[in-house]
């Protein structure tokens, strides 16, 4: 019973989060509303809002760092599964040796 309030609070906190953050972007783009021309690599790119210009930096930066994150995460099981495998050969042969120690007392 803990469990399944614990869950909907967790959904309730997570929908607030969401909506204040939707409340905070809706404000930052309606109180940005200047035009900013960019130029990349000596390329003239099209005048933007300067909200819109901020917004798509931070997602192409989030994407970025959840690109970065998941290369990482896929290393590190690799390398946890490559130890798990070294562990089960490892406690296969320490029974083995404590069985012939065993078996050579007797």
């Amino acid at each position: 019973m803990v469990s399944v309030l614990g869950a909907w609070l967790k959904r309730l906190l997570v929908l607030f989060l969401l909506i204040i953050m939707l409340v905070i972007l809706v404000n930052f783009v309606i109180s940005n509303p200047q035009r900013v021309d960019f130029q990349l690599a000596g390329m003239q790119l099209p005048e933007l809002k300067a909200s819109t210009a901020v917004i798509a930096a931070f997602i192409v930066g989030g994407v970025c760092g959840l690109l970065a994150s998941m290369f990482a995460i896929g290393r590190l099981r690799l390398a946890n599964a490559s130890f798990q495998r070294k562990l089960g050969r490892r406690d296969a042969e320490l029974q083995k040796l404590r069985a012939n120690a065993l078996k050579g007392l007797s």
